[in-house]
């Protein structure tokens, strides 16, 4: 029998309140400002309030961007490769102010959390496109997401509101399901793996957890980024990315990252 106090079994922070505090917040949000969330921002937001975004508190503060932007690094020290902000358009920025709170709401209207304004700036797309991607071309698909969104980026912790009849399995959600099964290696990878991942969980006796955000096109950076939430939701092993730059990247932060690294024959990379 396995034992069931191995760290990815257990629960990690999660950003949502009670739901006695979620109806209170709820009915407070009919009187702040609202922001409709994009597809993008919905699946961010989720990972946010869930854990998967740990150490987050919320969307990032300008200090916290700029700081991730240069060294991937929060103001904090703690790795953090990719900036994660709330963007907004420029109209609906100039109704806001640090200091307020703003609800953000799903694509049926229902408020999915509160943000807490601190910080309201408008980013230097290009450097940010240099830092991100190595390049500014719009062709690149990174520089083309990146353009799509707001002028405007809000900063500021967040509380998530528990949304009745959710049935989406979460960090915490998948950390329970280790813990239930008596699970010791959890073998981590892309979806678009999930066949390979599949094979090498098996030979490794090892369950599977193909999950991760929406991709952000940014290399190295994501690598890391992707590999750090795939620890957040209870990953003990990780099937290196295709990206040749992948291994020596990932073996410089290993021990922040907290996963032990596999080739695709599941041999464990020094």
């Amino acid at each position: 029998m396995p034992p069931m106090n191995l760290p990815h079994h257990q629960p990690i922070r999660a950003l949502l309140v009670s739901p006695e505090a979620g109806q209170k917040l709820r009915a407070e949000a009919g009187r702040m400002a609202a922001w409709d969330l994009t597809a993008r921002q919905m699946a961010d937001l989720e990972l946010l309030t869930g854990g998967g975004f740990l150490p987050l508190r919320g969307f990032l503060t300008q200090a916290d961007y700029d700081s991730v932007l240069a060294g991937m690094r929060l103001t904090t020290g703690a790795l953090w490769p990719m900036p994660v902000v709330l963007e907004v358009g420029a109209d609906f920025a100039a109704q806001v102010d640090p200091g307020e709170d703003i609800a953000l709401r799903g694509p049926d209207g229902a408020v999915m959390a509160i943000l807490s304004v601190t910080d309201k700036w408008s980013p230097d797309r290009a450097r940010e496109a240099e830092l991100l991607f190595g390049s500014a071309d719009p062709a690149h698909p990174g520089v083309t997401l990146q353009r799509a969104a707001g002028p405007i980026c809000l900063g500021g912790p967040v509380k998530g509101l528990p949304g009745a009849g959710d049935t989406r399995r979460g960090p915490n959600g998948w950390r329970a399901h280790f813990r239930a099964q008596g699970c010791e290696r959890v073998l981590a990878c892309d979806p678009a793996d999930a066949a390979a991942g599949g094979r090498l969980a098996g030979e490794l006796g090892a369950e599977l957890l193909a999950v991760g955000a929406e991709p952000r096109h940014a290399g190295g950076r994501e690598t890391l980024w992707q590999a750090l939430i795939r620890r957040n939701h209870g990953a003990t092993h990780l099937l290196l990315p295709a990206d040749p730059a992948a291994p020596a990247l990932l073996r410089q932060y290993r021990d922040e990252i907290g996963l032990e690294l596999v080739d695709g024959e599941g041999r464990s990379i020094p």
